[in-house]
């Protein structure tokens, strides 16, 4: 693809550059150009060049893409090509981690250190943190009490850096401050619309003499307001309106309907005023919380100073280090001016992207790192929505300014310029000119126009509509969701039904919609589930593919009960709730009445003594265990069982016996949203399995679960693939990715607007919000301050949230809320005018408000084999594979196929991946990178690129070249009944007399698989079996003699199966690699 005049001025630019880079600009296209500008331009090897990008995964496209120039343009550069996979295409983080492992003496760190990650670093500190408050002098807590002491430093020491710039600042602004908020306060008072509306008001109307509403209420009302405007004595006048009253007054004496409209307007104007009286700010004044805390300054700033030594020290000597600990040493090591002049003779050129998420520490690590190279920077302002990471949009203004500026006023200064670029290849023109329209008045100087490069729209719907839920007052908002979301599934199954018109990127032609090609996008993922099952009650499948944290979600929680529960079994609260989970189900219903039942008896009983007497609670593992009630019955006996078990497994064992015991996956497998129910099962396990090095105690897996919640980590739930399913995710989730049509729901939901416990920033300080004897919160002038700037920054980055969500589309918007005003909806209020977009109301059904009914997953298919001996083994199904695992050794087909049993440190491993992703792209003919990217969000850009390599193999090797000409089928589910054992599998390729499976496998073992393909063989009456090994370009053929000297053995083993024969067959290469030889008593100890 060409490059755009403007995209060209970037990438071909001489010196430094700038770019401002809209929404669906081509940033990537233009970076990747830019750096070969570097090569073939400038003669820099790829060793010499730095590219920074926001993720790994955007690191992996951007090298990709360079790779891919590189072989295309400099076609006789192979050392480029050698060079640039050792090149520094990285995170901020991995280059702040090179800088400290390639200067350890000046960066402070151990040479061997290793990186925790944010699970581990909490887990690591919390230890070290609270051992640190137990060494502290006694006299610190005198000025600052322990709880509050242990809140200031947890959240000082996640921006270690700007705290202690924090707290080197005094208290001699503070009184200007406090003006200043004053004055602020005043201005955004007299501006308010309301105010003005009821000064005019009331001085257009006018009561008799004598009238109590004229003497009482107006008069001093006008005569408060204009002591007010004029500055006079403003705290007396406000309080004057506070207390004026409106129930007093006479018809007769006003004209007609003055009396009600004057009464409004004081109404309007009291409601006013008393809501910027509780904010506090236009009368505020240095006072006793001042005091306090700048006497807790001082030994808030030596408790800092030590715990962070100390924790310093307790990371040294395990050698370990955060993501924190790494931007802080690697800035450490950069200011040493040896260290310099290393990277400057080494790096010459720089590429930063995504600017505008830089936080300040990452900022001053890159200006110590350019200051002598050409510096190419790339951002959008507009886009800037992580100040929770403590990302700053200033920094990418303030960098700006120093690349445009060429004097010289003591600060670096690149002399370059600065590129926008306004071309949008991601949507069309009329849905460009309706976002220019809505963003223009609301982003004000952040505001760039885009324009469509495409022109014509691919369908007659508006690119935008709007729609707002209409109830009545006292409706609450549960009912209104639902409503919404029913509204949601209504238009989308619409758009389906009629194969509207969407734009294929690929092609660039027009095709009909797919549940693929619609996103649906949240500011938050809780009201998410409600719209998947409003579109699954119609048919429309859903993946709930991100966002959120893992530790919130239900499957999340209910194993976490279970855990705690097994950790302390008279922990009632995690009983009732596993007994309530899908682990039994058991009714809300009959745990209430238990709970009455079991209350009335202890009452009633004569044999309490008067101590027992005044106890309420129930100890309910106890009475469950003599309870005749027949509900109780398995969850009793499954929870004593693994309560014997619980000290010889670890959590995950026991998670997965529980599991089996109850059927727990099978459950949610048939409940709404299933899939996404499964990967936060399966990211669970994962997670307590990661928790588990070092100790299998349920009490320690427990302890550390709480460690991260009471922390607030955002455990990331695993992603899931949404190419044949509408994506439901979070804006954050869905930033950089695009649909031809997105939704944009739950407009009007409020913000969480609880203020914190402490406040610091590197030019004003740090405030601590304090509590007087009777438990009220005293906030002292500074913390009013920054927690006016911190409002003030979230209510601008909540508009520029809004921008990102609504330029995810590529064809068609749908913007929708629960109410007709109120949040993101008020905020696009003034742009929707502006734009002659009509919000149009979903009237209230109470129909529609009811919970949707769930369409019931398939049946699964009768069994034609009817059971009335003894079942052996009590296997029924197999995959064909389970047939290799038992030959090779049945004590690992026990573990794997009878046990259920993951194995340790086991998972779904990057070579199983790749060659599920190899088959699909040989099954769907996907031969594009992006395509196939899609189905498995996890894996890196290179791994999906090597499975497609792979794939292609099929296409162009030699030996392959009859079945890619056959008459074939793909992808063939088959079964083949053995006796009482039925095997499943999928032939990959049928042919008219043979069968084709392919093999990925780094070393050829035919024999291995021979069971497989017998299966595929003998299901299909083929007499002919192929392993197309797309490593090595070999095929394995296994004729029909072959095959029937395999059923022979096939027979005996099955027959070993069904008798429960799983004898162990140990030797060094069945034990090497094997994912149970840690737990089998049986493994070669040679």
């Amino acid at each position: 693809m060409s490059l755009t005049p403007q995209q060209e001025a970037a990438a071909y630019a001489n010196g430094s550059v700038a770019v401002i880079a809209g929404a669906g600009t081509g940033k990537t296209h233009m970076l990747a150009e830019r750096y070969l500008y570097h090569l073939r331009e400038h003669k820099l090897s790829p060793l010499e060049v730095v590219a920074v990008t926001f993720t790994e995964k955007a690191a992996a496209e951007l090298r990709s893409r360079i790779r891919s120039s590189v072989y295309k343009q400099l076609p006789d550069c192979s050392d480029l090509l050698a060079e640039l996979e050792a090149a520094q295409i990285s995170t901020i983080h991995a280059l702040a981690m090179r800088i400290c492992r390639e200067h350890p003496l000046v960066a402070d760190v151990p040479p061997d250190f290793a990186v925790l990650d944010e699970v581990e670093g909490v887990l690591g500190s919390t230890q070290w943190f609270d051992e640190a408050l137990d060494t502290l002098p006694g006299n610190l807590y005198e000025q600052v009490p322990f709880s509050l002491m242990s809140k200031a430093l947890r959240a000082l020491l996640k921006d270690p850096i700007t705290a202690k710039e924090a707290l080197e600042q005094g208290t001699e602004r503070w009184q200007q401050l406090a003006q200043d908020l004053q004055q602020k306060a005043l201005n955004e008072l007299l501006e308010d619309l309301v105010w003005q509306e009821a000064r005019d008001t009331l001085q257009a109307y006018q009561g008799k003499a004598g009238d109590r509403l004229e003497a009482e209420a107006r008069q001093p009302a006008i005569a408060a307001i204009d002591a007010i405007e004029s500055g006079e004595n403003i705290k007396a006048a406000l309080l004057v309106i506070d207390g004026l009253k409106i129930n007093v007054g006479s018809k007769k004496n006003w004209v007609e309907g003055a009396l009600e409209i004057v009464k409004k307007a004081i109404k309007q104007l009291r409601e006013l005023v008393q809501n910027s009286l509780e904010a506090g700010l236009i009368t505020l004044e240095i006072g006793a919380a001042d005091e306090q805390l700048a006497a807790m300054l001082p030994a808030l700033r030596e408790a800092f100073g030590w715990v962070q030594e100390y924790l310093n020290q307790a990371k040294r000597r395990a050698r370990l280090l955060d993501f924190a600990d790494i931007e802080v040493h690697a800035l450490l090591a950069l200011e040493d001016e040896q260290v310099q002049n290393y990277y400057a003779q080494r790096w010459k050129a720089f590429l930063v992207d995504e600017f505008q998420d830089t936080n300040p520490i990452q900022s001053k690590i890159l200006e110590l790192l350019t200051q002598s190279t050409r510096l190419t920077i790339v951002g959008d302002a507009k886009q800037s929505i992580y100040g929770f990471r403590r990302a700053d949009v200033e920094v990418f203004q303030t960098w700006r300014n120093r690349i445009r500026r060429t004097g010289d006023d003591g600060i670096r200064n690149y002399n370059g310029h600065e590129v926008t670029l306004n071309i949008s290849f991601r949507t069309h023109q009329p849905l460009v000119q309706n976002i220019n329209s809505i963003f223009a008045p609301i982003l004000g100087t952040l505001h760039q126009n885009l324009e469509g490069n495409r022109t014509l729209p691919p369908n007659s719907h508006p690119p935008i509509q709007v729609y707002a839920v209409q109830a009545e007052s006292g409706v609450n908002k549960p009912p209104c969701l639902r409503v919404e979301a029913r509204h949601i599934a209504d238009l989308l199954k619409d758009m389906l039904e009629q194969q509207t018109l969407v734009h294929d990127k690929k092609t660039g032609n027009l095709r009909p919609i797919a549940a693929g090609d619609i996103a649906i996008l949240s500011r938050t993922w809780e009201p998410l589930e409600n719209y998947g099952e409003a579109l699954e009650s119609l048919g429309i499948p859903t993946a709930l593919a991100g966002g959120g944290n893992l530790l919130a979600t239900r499957e999340a929680k209910d194993a976490w009960a279970l855990l705690q529960f097994l950790a302390d079994p008279s922990d009632d609260l995690a009983l009732v709730a596993v007994l309530r989970s899908p682990f039994f189900a058991v009714s809300d219903r009959l745990l209430f009445s238990y709970a009455q039942q079991q209350a009335t008896i202890a009452a009633e009983s004569k044999s309490q003594n008067a101590l027992e007497k005044t106890r309420t609670k129930i100890d309910w593992w106890q009475k469950l265990k003599t309870t005749d009630i027949p509900e109780f019955s398995r969850p009793v006996q499954v929870l004593s069982q693994l309560l014997r078990d619980r000290n010889l497994e670890p959590p995950t064992r026991l998670l997965q016996l529980a599991d089996h015991l109850t059927g727990y996956t099978a459950v949610i497998t048939n409940l709404p949203g299933a899939n996404r129910r499964e990967a936060d099962w399966r990211g669970f396990m994962e997670l307590v399995r990661q928790l588990e090095h070092g100790s299998h105690d349920v009490f320690a897996i427990v302890r550390r679960l709480k460690q991260l919640a009471d922390a607030e980590v955002e455990i990331p739930r695993l992603p899931l693939s949404t190419n044949d399913a509408v994506a439901l995710m979070t804006i954050h989730a869905a930033k950089g990715l695009e649909w031809p049509v997105v939704v944009v729901p739950d407009l009007t939901r409020s913000r969480n607007n609880n203020s914190q416990t402490i406040y610091f920033d590197p030019v004003h300080g740090v405030a601590l919000k304090q509590e007087d004897e009777q438990g009220e919160a005293q906030k002292p002038v500074l913390y009013f301050w920054l927690e006016y700037l911190r409002k003030q920054r979230e209510e601008s980055e909540a508009l520029r949230v809004l921008y990102v969500a609504l330029t995810r589309a590529r064809d068609q918007l749908i913007l929708t809320a629960t109410e007709e005003k109120g949040g993101g909806l008020t905020k696009l209020q003034p742009g929707l005018e502006a734009a002659g977009i009509t919000i149009q109301p979903i009237p209230f059904d109470p129909e529609l408000a009811q919970p949707p009914i769930l369409r019931e997953p398939p049946l699964p298919p009768e069994s034609d084999t009817w059971l009335i001996n003894s079942v052996g083994s009590g296997l029924f199904e197999l995959p064909v594979t389970a047939l290799s695992d038992y030959a090779q050794c049945p004590r690992k087909f026990y573990h794997r196929f009878i046990q259920g049993h993951p194995g340790i440190g086991s998972g779904i491993g990057t070579a199983r991946r790749l060659g599920t992703l190899v088959h699909l792209a040989l099954e769907r003919n996907i031969r594009d990178v992006e395509k196939l990217e899609g189905f498995d969000v996890v894996l890196g850009r290179d791994s999906v690129a090597e499975a497609l390599e792979l794939a292609k193999r099929f296409d162009e090797v030699e030996n392959f070249a009859p079945f890619r000409q056959a008459n074939t089928q793909w992808e063939q589910p088959v079964t083949l009944s053995i006796g009482r054992l039925t095997l499943n599998g999928i032939v990959d390729l049928l042919g008219s007399d043979w069968v084709l499976d392919f093999k990925t496998d780094q070393e050829m073992t035919p024999q291995h698989h021979r069971f497989q393909l017998w299966a595929y063989a003998q299901a299909t009456g083929r007499t002919t079996a192929h392993i197309a090994y797309l490593r090595h370009d070999r095929l394995h053929t296994f004729n029909a003699e072959d095959l029937q000297i395999t059923a022979q053995e096939a027979e005996i083993l099955v027959q070993r199966i069904l008798a429960g024969d799983y004898s162990a067959v140990p030797s060094p290469v069945n034990c090497s690699f094997c994912a149970y030889a840690d737990i089998c008593e049986a493994r070669y100890q040679g």
